[in-house]
């Protein structure tokens, strides 16, 4: 296993909280009118939220990691299912808790209701949580997903990606300016439709990255510059798109792939602050769960309290942002040294 992966899960929620602040705090603003139309202000905040894509990737592709390293240990079908279901409850008993947490929170602040089917149908797909149901749905696969992999190797990974390209033409139409016939909606699975579309690729990628990590390793070192150069360009051509610029729909899709076959030759040694990223990164689903909340409650309440403060919002996005990590570290390191680690996991995973 790659040393350099706890501080890369750091990263990504790094990336969910620097996301999630750009946006919530524009939206704010946005619905005070204080929003500064200015382009290369709008541009530049879109480049830097737009690093958002990079995160779920990181988590679904190290989740991947983790489990084919787990189950290279023990091959026998039954003991992997032993793990599945471990990491299944450490998941989805955390994100059943959190998401009642946020439905509370909206419907007292934006009265913000459902009825009973509409809230379990919620939860099923994932709102506001959306890459937890397909990560539920690759761990309860996975033991399979190892097998296949490990027999057929890369004509799966192909596939998989093919079926995503199809999955992204029936669920994102517009990205590519055609709609395809209604045949191919039995494609489309109920629930995990969006979120497959999306991110379907990049758990499996994990998985035959442990796989075949010696070869594919040597592979990478001697492409690396050539892989950093593909992933800059894809990344600007995706900003690119989602500010109508330019059309390249796959582009949001392909980037974090290189960059996460890059990812495999990171070295621990040359991470700045690794130590630190490594902190946040064990305790990154906590945070992913906690964040919208915090964001939330915070520019709720300014918003009531003192909106014009909400125009100066570029001074508040440092804070926004150092204030979710500070809270939800600090939460979750008072509740792992006062309750038994069972407790601890229930919780925050």
């Amino acid at each position: 296993m790659n040393r350099s992966f706890p501080a890369l899960r750091g990263v990504a929620i790094l990336l969910v909280v620097l996301n999630h602040t750009i946006h919530m705090a524009t939206k704010y603003a946005a619905s005070a009118n204080l929003l500064n139309q200015e382009p290369w202000l709008h541009y530049g905040l879109s480049f830097l939220s737009g690093l958002g894509i990079f995160a779920v990737p990181i988590f679904l592709f190290l989740s991947g990691c983790f489990f084919a390293y787990a189950a290279s240990r023990d091959h026998r079908l039954r003991s992997n299912y032993k793990v599945v279901w471990v990491n299944v409850w450490h998941v989805a008993f955390p994100y059943l808790i959190w998401t009642l947490i946020f439905y509370v929170e909206i419907f007292f602040l934006h009265q913000e209701r459902y009825s009973l089917p509409e809230y379990i149908k919620n939860i099923l797909a994932g709102y506001p949580f959306n890459f937890v149901p397909l990560l539920i749905f690759y761990y309860l696969v996975s033991p399979i997903l190892v097998g296949l992999l490990k027999r057929f190797g890369w004509w799966v990974i192909a596939i998989i990606g093919l079926y995503q390209i199809l999955l992204i033409m029936l669920v994102h139409p517009s990205a590519f300016g055609f709609r395809l016939s209604p045949f191919f909606n039995i494609f489309a699975p109920p629930i995990l439709s969006t979120p497959l579309a999306d991110w379907a690729i990049y758990f499996p990628l994990g998985l035959i990255v442990v796989i075949q990590a010696n070869r594919l390793s040597a592979v990478v070192h001697q492409y690396r510059w050539a892989l950093v150069i593909i992933t800059v360009v894809l990344y600007i051509f995706a900003a690119l798109s989602a500010l109508s610029i330019l059309k390249a729909p796959l582009a949001r899709y392909l980037c974090p792939m290189t960059f996460l076959l890059l990812s495999t030759n990171f070295k621990r040694a040359a991470i700045p602050m690794v130590r630190q990223l490594e902190l946040v990164g064990k305790r990154a689903y906590g945070i992913y769960l906690m964040n919208l909340l915090i964001l939330d409650v915070t520019l709720f309440s300014l918003s009531s309290l003192s909106p014009g403060a909400l125009g100066y919002y570029l001074i508040l996005l440092p804070i926004l942002f150092a204030e979710v990590l500070l809270i939800s570290m600090s939460l979750m390191g008072t509740l792992e040294r006062a309750v038994k680690p069972e407790v601890y996991r229930y919780v925050f995973g």
